[in-house]
């Protein structure tokens, strides 16, 4: 994801990023409590496969050898975890910092700890990836329906604030009333057409031809910037 992420003193997870120029301050779901709701599934799936034994031996080590970890994969996002509960605060990393933390849990491991080999490793990881399930996730349609609609929304918030600026500007040099330039309706209409050319505004059928003979020009430049 881009932008920045501050974790509150309640463990809440807040993103704040820029579209066009505009700051936005959002709340986002835990990507904490995301993995650890993926770790109970995968006890249930362990504990059908597995035997009454083994079960009673090993399931109180179960967290202990499946931890929760949060990565930030985004090299530009600044992770703000200084007020976050010390139980999490050590949970939440950027990838920059993923190798250093394998590297101390390895290093402080009890001496009752064992290391699984590589192989042991892989086939873990393997049967991680044959549970997933297999669905083609057209990421970019995905992410296009999710946030592109609410950039358009900015954009055509961003382009009604600009023109009523204009309108102001303009009927103060002009000495005339703002309804002169345009009107509220025709505002409107030149948000949602946006056109960029004085050609274009004409063909919109939008202002009256001494409307475009006075402003048209002015107005495409406002659009366009």
């Amino acid at each position: 994801m881009v932008g920045n992420i501050t974790v509150t003193d309640k463990g809440d997870f807040i993103r704040e990023f820029s579209i066009n120029g505009k700051k936005i301050k959002k709340g986002m779901y835990s990507p904490l409590r995301q993995v650890e709701a993926q770790r109970e599934v995968i006890r249930k799936i362990w504990e059908s496969n597995s035997s009454a034994i083994k079960k009673f031996f090993a399931s109180k080590n179960f967290d202990y050898y499946r931890r929760i970890l949060v990565v930030a994969a985004n090299q530009d996002t600044i992770l703000n975890t200084n007020r976050a509960p010390k139980e999490m605060k050590y949970k939440i990393l950027r990838a920059d910092a993923l190798i250093r933390q394998i590297e101390y849990d390895i290093d402080h491991r009890g001496n009752d700890e064992y290391l699984e080999s590589k192989k042991g490793m892989e086939e873990m990881a393997q049967s991680y990836v044959d549970l997933s399930a297999k669905e083609e996730i057209n990421y970019y349609d995905y992410y296009k329906e999710k946030y592109c609609n609410n950039i358009s929304i900015s954009i055509k918030d961003d382009l009604k604030d600009k023109l009523i600026e204009f309108r102001k500007n303009r009927s103060n040099e002009m000495n005339i009333p703002a309804y002169y330039v345009f009107t509220n309706e025709e505002l409107d209409k030149l948000v949602e057409l946006r056109p960029k050319t004085v050609e274009e505004l004409k063909n919109a059928n939008i202002l009256t031809a001494i409307k475009i003979k006075t402003h048209g020009e002015e107005i495409i430049k406002t659009i366009n910037k």
